[in-house]
């Protein structure tokens, strides 16, 4: 694979993409570990972006199944427990089950989606709900239907989850994750954030959600990571990429868990780039993808939008891939995912 040639269609894709900055990372099993920057890291175009750290949002997600799995295989839970076994003051039905809560099959409803949460945090960026304040504005009432019943996407459930993983390692929720994933795979530039970026540690982001002029902005030194009650991981494209590798290649998961993990369960989702979109616990599966199987999370949130893939099959091999762009956006990069397999293939 020829690096200027794939530099030029990185920035290419760029023109088409709702950003003007890209970090990719892609680990082939003919070509090898490749990673690339392109683009600006500011909105007037005068510094060329490099690899940097983002949030990676719901890609997040995917950390937090595994961290669980990694308590079942210990023996210290069990997926079909009820979340009150740990969590006793919620009034939740036995039903409401941590693998529901992980492959939102669970009905618990959704913070983000109540009409009162993008306007607070448009109003205070640098000051988020707590995770009780969640809690009572999503989990006194009734659940949105019977656990088990359908899929629909609940960033409350995986904030349950959060605080299961402290309630059962007796750590917080960073030093667990710490522990079990980002030391074992030597991940390090990889960590939970709890504060605003102050010291400019991340990449520039851009946004307009963040003031009530609709004014695009960096909104990193403003936007408090807390707003993600579910955990908000900082990562690059490298140590993303690693990270999924290593969730195939019995690195974190045995083989059963990983079973557990990739087991496909339809979604609703209707979009032009999934034939077949699923859900597994913690991860988007498409059993039909054009690229045969596919296994990986989106992430998108104020200043960034992230995508990170594993490709069992494509064309005979293995590949990995995470692109992070460094704007928000309204979907993931996938047209610039197709530009840059079909130089690979």
């Amino acid at each position: 694979m020829n690096k200027p040639s794939v530099t030029s269609v990185v920035s290419a894709a760029l023109c088409f993409e709702p950003c003007i900055g890209v970090n990719v990372a892609i680990s082939d099993e003919k070509y090898g570990s490749w990673s690339e920057s392109a683009g600006y890291s500011d909105l007037n175009a005068r510094f060329h972006m490099g690899a940097s750290r983002f949030y990676i949002y719901s890609i997040t997600k995917t950390f937090v199944a595994t961290c669980l799995l990694l308590l079942m295989q210990d023996g210290l839970i069990d997926l079909d427990e009820p979340v009150t076994k740990w969590l006793r003051e919620l009034p939740f039905p036995e039903t409401v089950t941590l693998r529901r809560l992980l492959n939102h099959r669970s009905g618990v409803p959704n913070y983000t989606s109540l009409y009162s949460y993008l306007p607070a945090v448009r109003k205070n960026p640098s000051t988020p709900w707590t995770h009780q304040q969640v809690i009572e504005l999503t989990c006194q009432g009734k659940l949105d239907f019977e656990p088990g019943e359908k899929f629909r996407y609940s960033n409350t459930g995986y904030m349950l989850l959060y605080e299961v993983i402290e309630a059962v390692t007796g750590k917080t929720f960073a030093e667990a994750l710490k522990s079990q994933i980002f030391d074992v795979l030597d991940l390090k530039n990889t960590y939970v954030a709890h504060e605003v970026d102050t010291k400019g540690e991340l990449a520039p982001g851009f946004s307009r959600e963040l003031n009530v002029e609709n004014r695009i902005e960096n909104v990193i030194p403003r936007y408090h990571p807390d707003w993600c009650a579910t955990g908000l991981i900082v990562s690059t494209a490298e140590d993303v990429v690693k990270f999924f590798e290593s969730l195939f290649t019995a690195k974190l998961l045995n083989s059963s868990s990983l079973k557990e993990m990739l087991t496909p369960l339809p979604t609703p989702t209707r979009h032009p780039w999934y034939k077949n979109p699923c859900y597994g616990l913690g991860i988007m599966i498409d059993p039909e993808s054009r690229y045969n199987i596919m296994y990986g999370h989106g992430g998108s949130g104020p200043g960034y939008n992230t995508w990170a893939m594993h490709l069992p099959d494509f064309h005979g091999r293995k590949l990995t891939s995470a692109i992070f762009c460094n704007a928000s956006m309204l979907d993931h990069p996938y047209g610039m995912v197709d530009d840059i397999l079909r130089l690979i293939l």
